[in-house]
């Protein structure tokens, strides 16, 4: 490895022979990729060579499974992925088997449906297979760069659900799309008139999240080291928005990269450098691979 990033000592890390951590899960946008796009070639060699250790790599986003499979190749994984800010946990080899998934109750997936109609707010709801949406505010292209799975129109929100119903599936969360001046007050709007029937994240500066409460990044990695017998003090979570603060709180280590949003970085053990240098390749040199070696 090259290009390593001028770290500081971090109190109760020693800066090498960093031994015992086993899985590292990665947030993708803002956090492994920049804009959308496909990891760089210096991420992906990171990658590589956490996983030539023995190091268990899995990727944790909001993304869909279908759009976060395109990233995990790309990153050359297959494990298994935490999709859809923990709603689904699902393997990506072999059956492809599901391993964890938390549907959104409908009584208050309703009331979602309701603010949005009388607020006039773009509203998504996702099961595992397709996105419904009753308007579109963006280009087509926005939505295939941002969410990678296939659309499907409805006159109204409220019939998608009982479509989710037909097909067999369930849904697994909504997500506004909006300016972040207005994302910034719809936050705590959601958070006070909903409280503990649904987890409100603001996963982007245009995407404000709901999920189960069952359903964060944080209990899906839980769920995850659990199921891949690792234990908690061995875990390391690297992410930049809200909605990673659970997983950097739960993880035996919490990364925030430097463009973090503030509330992760108050939440972080450690900083890394930001998405735009790669700022997981120095979490990877760091704490899975600086053990006498360069």
């Amino acid at each position: 490895m090259s290009g390593l990033y001028p770290l500081p000592a971090v109190e109760g890390f020693p800066l090498l022979a960093v031994e015992g951590f086993r899985l590292l899960a990665l947030d993708l946008d803002g956090t492994s990729v920049e804009g959308g796009l496909l990891p760089t070639p210096r991420v992906v060699q990171a990658v590589a060579a956490a996983r030539e250790r023995g190091v268990l790599v899995s990727l944790a986003t909001g993304r869909p499974y279908g759009s976060a499979s395109r990233y995990a190749r790309a990153f050359g994984l297959d494990t298994p992925m935490i999709c859809f800010q923990g709603a689904l946990v699902k393997e990506m080899a072999g059956r492809h088997e599901t391993l964890f998934s938390e549907a959104v109750a409908e009584e208050p997936l309703y009331e979602v449906i309701e603010v949005a109609e009388e607020q006039g707010l773009e509203l998504t709801l996702y099961s595992e297979a397709s996105i419904y949406l009753s308007r579109m505010s963006y280009p087509q292209a926005f939505y295939d760069l941002w969410f990678g799975a296939a659309l499907q129109p409805v006159n109204r929100l409220a019939d998608a659900l009982a479509l989710i119903s037909s097909e067999g599936l369930v849904p697994l969360k909504g997500l506004f799309i909006g300016e972040p001046s207005a994302n910034d007050g719809l936050v705590p709007e959601l958070q006070a008139r909903f409280g503990e029937r649904l987890n409100v994240v603001r996963s982007h500066p245009l995407f404000v999240e709901v999920t189960s409460p069952r359903a964060t990044k944080g209990k899906a990695l839980a769920f995850l080291a659990d199921y891949c017998g690792i234990p908690r003090s061995a875990t390391v979570a690297v992410g930049d928005s809200g909605n990673d603060i659970s997983m950097v709180e739960w993880a035996g280590l919490g990364v925030a990269v430097a463009n973090a949003t503030p509330d992760v970085l108050a939440a972080a053990d450690w900083i890394a450098p930001p998405v735009s240098e790669d700022g997981v390749v120095s979490v990877i040199e760091r704490f899975f691979l600086r053990n006498g070696h360069t």
